[in-house]
């Protein structure tokens, strides 16, 4: 008997040993899977297109040179406010002043010989002047020797002298009349058409003056003092920074659902620049012509109140609001499987079959499947779940 108690005893501990291993065994087989749930709720459902753009001025100017010559001088700088018409820059253009300052000097002397003053107009005047003096003493004596031609103290000769006197005093002031408005013609002619030279001169050497050609801020410099431009090369960048809007690139895929004018679609909006915070604004234009590399087309949206510390260039982020219902059941994304989600229902895993409605980036509507309250599997912490399996579960309330 004494030996067989020692064989006895091992035994009885392998048997409790595989027992215990039995136990855990069991216990691990059994116990609840630990999982993520989200209730089901009411809420918003929104859908949206997604779409990234960049901050723009509502009114940009690229100025160019409208001559080619060396840079003369630089009259403003990057980040500086300018007014229309305000200098921004000079270039050489000495050819041009020079055939300014002589037009405008011929133009003085051509206004000077077409004024009545002028020397040439005031012989032609003073020549018209004597023979009309002279014309009215014909006729005065021709009417008196018609007179004594009646009474026959004079011959017949002397009246034909008389006569023959105003013709020719009255066809020599003609004449001179025709020759003094020819004369004033041609100088004013003559002086209109240097006024028009020099006008375009004027023009000419304008073209070397860069000015402003709207208020706002200088964006962007191109050229330094003493470099050549050519015409038509960039020079500045002008930009009325007063009212921003943001230029979106939203692909054709998406576009046809985005709405400008009466009914136009609202955008959520957000900055890298302000991390956190989100803004709201409104499309205002989709530009009709689209960027055909990219398959895209621009929408501006217009802020509906102005952002502090919003520049120019800043990159924005946006989801353009297509649809939006209210009050209407919302289960997280991540417990949906296609037509199919998986809930914890009474410390079991269940799968029910939903339809669904408005999607976004977080939530989907729930047309039907479950009631409100349902808790939604989120997160299963990589085990695959069956139904009727055992759950224990973590509440995540949705945002």
């Amino acid at each position: 008997m004494s030996a067989e108690r020692p064989h006895l005893r091992r035994w009885i501990i392998l048997a409790g040993l595989f027992a215990i291993a039995g136990g855990l065994v069991a216990y691990r087989h059994f116990r609840p899977v630990p999982v993520t749930v989200e209730p089901v709720t009411r809420g918003r459902a929104v859908e949206a297109v997604y779409a990234t753009g960049t901050v723009e001025p509502i009114q940009k100017v690229i100025v160019k040179a409208r001559i080619g010559e060396h840079v003369a001088s630089i009259e403003a700088r990057e980040g500086d406010r300018v007014t229309k018409g305000q200098v921004l820059a000079r270039i050489e253009n000495p050819v041009r002043e020079l055939a300014l300052t002589q037009g405008k000097t011929q133009l003085a002397k051509a206004r000077r010989l077409a004024a009545k003053t002028s020397p040439q107009l005031a012989a032609l005047e003073a020549q018209v002047t004597a023979l009309r003096s002279q014309l009215d003493l014909a006729k005065i004596e021709l009417t008196r020797t018609e007179r004594l031609f009646a009474t026959q103290a004079v011959t017949q000769q002397e009246l034909d002298i008389a006569r023959s006197r105003v013709d020719q005093l009255t066809a020599q002031m003609r004449v001179a009349e025709d020759q003094l408005g020819t004369a004033r013609v041609e100088l004013g002619a003559a002086a209109d058409q240097l006024e028009s030279q020099v006008k375009s001169l004027a023009s000419e050497a304008d073209e070397s003056t860069v000015v402003a050609p709207i208020d706002g801020l200088v964006l962007r410099r191109a050229v330094e003092v003493g470099e050549v431009v050519s015409p038509n090369q960039d020079m500045f960048e002008v930009a009325d920074t007063r009212v921003l809007v943001v230029e979106l690139e939203v692909d054709e895929a998406d576009i046809a659902r985005v709405r400008d004018g009466a009914n136009a679609s609202t955008v959520a909006l957000s900055f890298f620049a302000f991390p956190g915070k989100a803004f709201e604004g409104t499309v205002s234009t989709i530009l009709p012509d689209p960027d055909r590399q990219r398959r895209s087309y621009t929408v501006k949206v217009r802020l509906d109140e102005p952002i502090p510390g919003l520049r120019v260039g800043m990159t924005a982020e946006a989801n353009i609001v297509v649809q939006r219902k209210d009050s209407v059941l919302l289960i997280p994304i991540e417990a949906v499987q296609g037509n199919m989600a998986w809930f914890a229902d009474n410390g079991r895993a269940a799968q029910h079959e939903v339809t669904l409605g408005v999607r976004d980036l977080t939530h989907v509507e729930l047309v039907s499947g479950v009631a409100e309250g349902a808790l939604a599997i989120v997160d299963s912490g990589g085990k695959a779940l069956e139904p009727g399996m055992r759950v224990s579960t973590r509440v995540r309330h949705s945002p």
